[in-house]
C-alpha cells in the first residue's frame, strides 16, 4: 500500500458502475464499486462508501503500527459538525515521503464524488475485484449478464 498516488476524482456517476469485492492485500476485503473500463495495468479504482472507508481507515492505521509507517499508508476519517451539519473529512497519508523531497505530497485530503464515495488509493494501490471463491480477477473482466 505504499505505493501512494495521489487522488485525482473522476466521476464515477458517468461511468456503468459494477458492485465487487476489492482487496490490495489479499487479507482485507472490502465491497465497492468499480468501473471495469478504469482499470491500469489490470488493476482498478474501487470508491467506497463512508461506513467501508472508515473500515480502511482502522485497518490501514492498525497495519501502520504492526509494521511500520514507511510500509502502509493510512487513512483517516475525522467528523465534526458545522451549521448542525455533521461532515466528514477523509485524509489519506503516505509517511514514506515525510521527509523526502516529496514531502509536500505527502497529506491528501480525499474528495467524494456525487454518490459520496471515495476512491481511496486510486490505481496506486494494486486494487483488484475478487472473484466469489476469492481469486484476484487481475485484469477484471465482468460476467455479461
Amino acid at each position: 500500500m505504499a505505493n501512494h498516488t495521489p487522488q485525482h476524482p473522476t466521476t464515477s456517476e458517468e461511468r456503468p458502475m459494477i458492485q465487487v469485492l476489492v482487496s490490495c492485500n489479499s487479507v482485507d476485503l472490502y465491497p465497492a464499486m468499480v468501473d471495469p473500463t478504469d482499470q491500469v495495468d489490470g488493476f482498478v479504482r474501487p470508491w467506497f462508501d463512508l461506513g467501508t472507508v472508515q473500515r480502511i481507515a482502522e485497518d490501514t492505521q492498525a497495519n501502520a503500527e504492526r509494521y511500520g509507517h514507511g510500509s502502509y499508508d493510512t487513512i483517516h476519517v475525522l467528523t465534526g459538525q458545522v451549521d448542525r451539519q455533521t461532515h466528514a473529512v477523509v485524509a489519506s497519508i503516505c509517511w514514506m515521503y515525510l521527509g523526502t523531497e516529496h514531502h509536500q505530497t505527502a497529506a491528501e485530503i480525499l474528495q467524494p464524488d456525487a454518490a459520496g464515495r471515495y476512491a481511496v488509493g486510486g490505481h496506486g494501490w494494486g486494487w483488484h475485484v475478487l472473484a466469489d471463491d476469492l481469486t484476484p480477477l487481475i485484469p477484471f473482466t465482468p460476467n455479461p449478464s
